[in-house]
């Protein structure tokens, strides 16, 4: 066991524990930058490109729910060995796929890692410090998860074009592999026995199914025919495996999703920013750089610092946006944030149709600079919306509404592209998802609700 004193562990744990949350923000905005030269060298479609990202999207949001369980059911060393190890094997064998069949099976295994390593993140913090303390430690995952986010772009872009886009997939390894060995090295398990939690198998396999066919007939759409018969069946399984997810799970007393939450006007008004922020991100990070490099000439580095300009502003501003909300309430940044938001989609679809950099960029830097004050004090209106005894599922749905609006993102912009629109119509689509958004807070969120007891 490392000589360090009580203190000194515990930041320790922190930061490595925050290196691997941070990974898995920078696996969702460093590929972007690269699919174009892996479409290339594989022959792929636009369409089979988007599932390299959707693999694993998919993977990571229908196992995160159980994912952050891990650590009661196995214990924290355990889990991260496992997840670690086969998280940094699927990135050396995704550098290393010669086919798509390959790089796409990879990718899902990063998801089920990834569904692991998040969760439970958050959870070694929690258990490793005191409440009084709790608050900067979080602040220092989410610090670091937006340092990770914010170099993807950039870091996608030099590695590609010096390298090869082999080295996307291959930087995870020593980043894993450090944060995991420093982790299991400084955790001490507390001495209050956790619970073991209950595992909604029957939820998980629902989820499963109606996410995966539902997504996979999205996606697939333009390609095979919207009348096909692969098409309808597969969306008609998607739809109704999902609809009896919602209703098994409303009458579960320990449920995989607690989906009568979004009973409350509030939550699930809350819950949809999140969703629509994250899909921006998620459109912005992969379609942009697409843009740039397809239609106006950029290399993967110029491509990746162009993007870059959108996603930097949010490490600056996210503890900033933190404070305002809890001086002022959250209500007033998320509004204004929701409606900038939408005007920034707006400008960035109509600027796209000049192919001019410099008039994109500060679109980009506008809707970079607003969406933290959109995703995160977001976060106080869920946890006030909710009853006391409901707060610790709150991060698991955040999280769960984060990866679902990461997964539409890919699926909307991979479905206006393959039906030979221009990447505009994905910005104006989102725009108008947004504004619609907006209008409908500016009467769910009628006031920041102090949480019900």
């Amino acid at each position: 066991m490392l000589a360090l004193s009580e203190k000194d562990r515990k930041r320790g744990l922190v930061l490595a524990v925050g290196g691997l949350g941070g990974l898995v923000m920078l696996d969702e905005t460093i590929l972007g930058v690269s699919l174009p030269a892996i479409r290339s060298e594989f022959g792929m479609s636009a369409t089979t490109a988007h599932w390299i990202i959707n693999s694993y999207m998919l993977a990571f949001t229908c196992f995160a729910a159980i994912g952050g369980k891990a650590i009661d059911l196995f214990g924290l060393r355990p889990a991260m060995i496992v997840s670690c190890s086969v998280f940094a094997a699927a990135s050396l064998l995704a550098g290393l796929a010669d086919n798509t069949a390959m790089l796409i099976a990879m990718r899902v295994v990063q998801g089920l890692c990834a569904a692991i390593m998040f969760p439970m993140t958050l959870a070694a913090a929690t258990l490793t410090f005191d409440q009084e303390e709790r608050g900067r430690a979080i602040g220092i995952l989410a610090g670091m998860a937006t340092i990770f986010l914010a170099i993807g772009p950039m870091l996608g872009g030099i590695l590609t074009d010096f390298l090869s886009w082999r080295w996307v997939f291959w930087i995870n390894i020593p980043i894993v592999v450090a944060g995991g060995v420093f982790a299991c090295l400084l955790w001490k398990k507390p001495e209050k026995e956790l619970k073991r939690p209950v595992i909604d198998r029957i939820g998980l396999v629902l989820l499963l199914i109606g996410m995966t066919s539902l997504i996979f007939g999205l996606m697939e759409g333009p390609d095979f025919g919207w009348a096909s018969p692969a098409i309808l069946g597969t969306l008609v399984v998607g739809i109704v495996g999902l609809t009896v997810f919602v209703g098994y799970e409303a009458r579960q007393s320990k449920p995989l999703i607690d989906v009568r939450l979004f009973k409350l006007k509030p939550f699930h008004a809350s819950a949809l920013v999140i969703l629509l922020s994250q899909m921006s991100k998620i459109i912005v990070a992969i379609f942009i750089p697409h843009f740039l490099q397809l239609e106006m000439g950029f290399s993967a580095l110029w491509a990746g610092i162009g993007t870059a300009v959108g996603v930097l502003p949010f490490p600056f501003l996210a503890a900033f946006a933190g404070r305002y909300a809890d001086k002022a309430g959250a209500r007033k940044p998320v509004l204004v944030s929701m409606a900038l938001l939408a005007l920034s989609c707006g400008l960035i679809a109509a600027t796209l149709v000049f192919k001019n950099y410099w008039l994109l960029a500060p679109m980009l830097f506008l809707w970079g600079a607003t969406l933290p004050y959109s995703m995160i004090p977001t976060g106080r209106i869920t946890v006030n919306a909710v009853p006391l005894e409901k707060q610790g599922e709150v991060s698991g749905l955040i999280i769960t509404c984060r990866l679902v609006g990461g997964t539409l993102g890919v699926t909307l912009g991979s479905v206006l592209l393959a039906m030979h629109t221009s990447f505009s119509s994905i910005f104006w689509t989102l725009a108008v998802m947004i504004a619609a958004c907006f209008a409908y807070c500016l009467v769910a969120l009628d006031k920041d609700a102090p949480a019900s007891s």
